[in-house]
């Protein structure tokens, strides 16, 4: 009988330490998330910031790299002190004032990068990926960061250049400035994965892409995707269902060989649509460590 107990509790406490060491998580472009509802492209009410809330404790996401957030304020407002560290891309603000589309008097606000990791996960924040942006004070830097819970994995939060999104945009000449810039930045993130093979630790690279990388011989992957170790495209083959005029992802979650073997099968998916959230739902995974 003495025996079956401790049996019976090593079973139990095997169980706890196994999914203590498994985390879902997930990219999301929050979509011009400010702290003032009433600001910047993106008009919220309370109610709007309650239910991204609330998703995400729904979903039970344990790390978010997220993007369009203004501000530590901003990301406050979905994600609460209690339970969450902020970790937000140091980019200055850019030094342009742009008008919203189609909202006269309203402005865009600043668009950072960043993480939020759930309080008790164990990380360390690395420097920005400053070369992603280009020198260009619009365009955003990648926030890196290490989580440190059993095998080290190396996190990527990025946003890229808007506007070239597949095969219609390459073939059209007015956008060769909006597809050149979107090709310097997957280069730069070559540059990036490159130094990670070299340490030989797992990483993902993951956020909104602004490119339908699982097109058939989609030159950006196949930049971003090839080499020596090639990298795995979770979110490849998922239909997206966020909303019905893009029927393809743009946002994604790369990852390394390495990274990939620690990745639950069958768990890579889109989030669901959240309120009036316009055209980004989260994509997530969870994985093993």
């Amino acid at each position: 009988m003495q025996f079956r107990l401790v049996g019976l509790i090593l079973v139990l406490l095997f169980s706890l330490w196994a999914n203590g060491k498994e985390f879902r998580i997930a990219a999301w472009n929050l979509e011009h998330l400010n702290a003032n509802e009433k600001e910047g492209c993106l008009i919220r009410t309370q109610e709007d910031y309650d239910i991204i809330s609330e998703s995400i404790e729904d979903l039970k996401y344990d790390i978010v790299a997220i993007q369009e957030v203004k501000d530590v304020a901003a990301a406050r407002r979905v994600f609460s002190e209690k339970d969450w560290n902020i970790e937000l891309s140091k980019r200055p603000p850019m030094k342009a004032t742009r008008e919203c589309w189609g909202l006269p008097g309203q402005y865009l606000q600043h668009l950072a990068t960043g993480f939020a990791i759930r309080k008790g996960i164990s990380y360390e924040r690395n420097p920005d990926y400053e070369t992603v942006g280009l020198d260009d004070d619009f365009q955003r830097w990648g926030t890196d960061i290490t989580v440190l819970e059993g095998k080290k994995v190396r996190l990527l939060s990025v946003h890229l250049r808007t506007g070239c999104w597949g095969p219609a945009q390459d073939e059209d000449e007015s956008r060769d400035t909006t597809c050149d810039t979107l090709r310097s930045q997957i280069q730069a993130l070559v540059g990036w994965r490159d130094e990670r093979q070299e340490e030989e630790m797992g990483f993902a690279i993951l956020g909104d892409f602004n490119r339908n990388l699982d097109v058939p011989d989609d030159w950006a992957w196949s930049i971003l995707g090839s080499g020596s170790n090639p990298l795995h495209l979770l979110t490849g083959g998922i239909k997206a269902k966020c909303d019905q005029r893009y029927p393809r992802l743009i946002d994604h979650i790369a990852v390394d060989k390495t990274a990939l073997q620690l990745v639950v099968e069958g768990s890579t998916k889109e989030g669901p649509r959240v309120a009036e959230h316009p055209d980004h739902c989260a994509v997530y995974t969870t994985v093993q460590l």
